[in-house]
Formats: structure tokens, C-alpha cells, sequence
């Protein structure tokens, strides 16, 4: 735990994922996504409910700089799945996905990026998200694998299914909470990626000249992928909903990039 002092009160917080509770892990879901200095206040205020609004009004900004950065490490604790690269639960060996989801299909990451919204959600957490987002993510391998078989799409775990992953996250609800941590960790890894790699897909409208700048778009609750789905199952991009939804993640998030980047660039040359 950290030790440090203020008014001369003594105060403690977390210093690694393993110290967390249950409860400290809700209260900083919400803020996990994005490192900021107000992400970190927020996890100070919700680890150490003792502190007063008063006390905080009153630091420097040097002194509200030390006490958030003793929360620094959430996001810079690297909880490397590869030291999980699966577990066992009553009975059932569940896996996890490929570093980066390389290993994913469009449909569970359309699920896992909505459950983890239901679970980060600022005012109404939902803790058995977490749950449903592991079930989504882990399952178990395969029957009848065969690696040198040229039509192997190279997944080892089961294909997806959304009732079936919906009965498993009732099962998982008594997983260790460190097993479910390192599959959060795991999932805004590959998320961070994402958003990097397909940076064309997520970058926001630029103003249009003269005028009135664009109205803010509203903050994403996690179905945007599921629309991103539904379109190009109307477009007929990869065939019809269900060829669609098990199209392979980054084939598709490619591709929509790209076709923004080349729509990006024909609006700016009409301009």
C-alpha cells in the first residue's frame, strides 16, 4: 500500500492490481480508458473517500500533481496476458484471445466493447458486465483443430455464440477477481490498439470552412460497433449479418479505415 500524508492525517492507497478489492476496481472502471489528471483524481476520490473536497481546493497544482500520480501506475502496470494464456474454471478450460484480438471476429468485439461500457458506466456501474465481457473474450478450444489445414481461419477458441458466452458469465461470476482484471487488461490493450491502428476510423469531422463549428457528437455507449456491424451487413460488404458478424475484426476495422481515409481526402480536394 502507499503511505502519504495530508494535514498531517495519514492516508493509504493501492500500489498494484493485486491489492485491489472488488469494490476499488468498480470505482476505477470508469476511468481506465484514458489517462488524464482528472481520471486519476477521480480513482484518489474513490480509493480514499476520507479525503474532503475542502482539503483537495487547497493544493497547488504541483501538490494535486504528486498526490494523483500516486495513481499512476493503473495505467502504466502492464498485466501481460501471456502469463494467462488461459485458466480453468469448474471444470472448463477457457482461453484467451490473441494479443491485439488478431484472433477476433467483429461480432465478440462488438459484445465486449458494449459490456465493458455497462460496466464502466459513471453513474451505474454494472458489475456483472465484467463477467459477460470475460465470458465474450475466453473460451474454451476448439474440437478438431487442424493447423495444417489450409481453410483454418487460425482460431483456437470455440466459435462465438451469444447465449452460450450469456450462460458462462453466470459460471464466471466467482472467478478470481485477478483473473478477470488481467482479461479486462487484456481487452483495453487490444482496444488502445485499435483505435491507433485504424486511427482514419475514429478521427473526429473537421469544421467545414466558415461557419458554425459541428456540433459535438455524443459520447459513445458502446454500440457503436454493433451499427458499424449492421451497415456493412445492409452494404453486403462480407456477404449477409452472419458472415458479417464472424468476419475476422481487423479485416473489417482495415478496410472501414481505409474507406474513411479515401472519403477524407475526396471531401478535402471538393472543398
Amino acid at each position: 500500500m502507499i503511505r502519504f500524508r495530508l494535514d498531517e492525517r495519514p492516508y493509504f492507497l493501492p500500489e498494484r492490481y493485486g491489492e485491489l478489492t472488488a469494490r476499488q476496481l468498480l470505482a476505477a472502471a470508469p476511468h481506465l480508458v484514458h489517462d488524464s489528471v482528472a481520471a486519476r483524481l477521480a480513482i484518489v476520490r474513490a480509493w480514499c473517500p476520507q479525503l474532503k473536497d475542502k482539503q483537495l481546493r487547497r493544493l497547488t497544482s504541483e501538490q494535486l500533481w504528486d498526490l494523483v500520480s500516486l495513481v499512476g501506475w493503473v495505467w502504466k502496470e502492464e498485466l501481460d496476458a501471456s502469463a494467462l494464456p488461459s485458466f480453468k474454471h469448474r471444470g472448463r478450460v477457457y482461453l484467451l484471445p490473441e494479443a491485439n484480438l488478431t484472433d477476433a471476429v467483429l461480432v465478440e468485439y462488438a459484445m465486449a466493447t458494449l459490456f465493458f461500457h455497462h460496466f464502466a458506466r459513471p453513474r451505474q456501474p454494472q458489475p456483472r458486465a465484467l463477467d459477460q465481457l470475460v465470458a465474450t473474450l475466453c473460451r474454451p478450444a476448439a474440437v478438431g483443430i487442424d493447423e495444417n489445414d489450409p481453410r483454418w481461419d487460425g482460431q483456437r477458441r470455440e466459435r462465438y455464440h451469444g447465449k452460450i458466452a450469456e450462460a458462462r458469465a453466470v459460471e464466471l461470476a466467482d472467478l478470481p477477481l485477478g483473473h478477470k482484471v488481467v482479461v479486462l487488461h487484456h481487452f483495453l490493450k487490444a482496444q488502445r490498439f485499435v483505435h491507433r491502428a485504424y486511427a482514419d476510423l475514429y478521427k473526429k469531422p473537421e469544421p467545414a470552412g466558415e461557419g458554425p463549428a459541428p456540433k459535438a457528437q455524443p459520447k459513445g455507449d458502446g454500440t457503436e460497433v454493433l451499427e458499424m456491424l449492421a451497415e456493412l451487413a445492409e452494404r453486403g460488404t462480407y456477404g449477409t449479418y452472419e458472415q458479417v458478424a464472424y468476419t475476422s475484426l481487423h479485416t473489417a476495422f482495415f478496410n472501414l479505415a481505409k474507406q474513411a481515409r479515401r472519403r477524407r481526402e475526396a471531401e478535402r480536394t471538393n472543398a
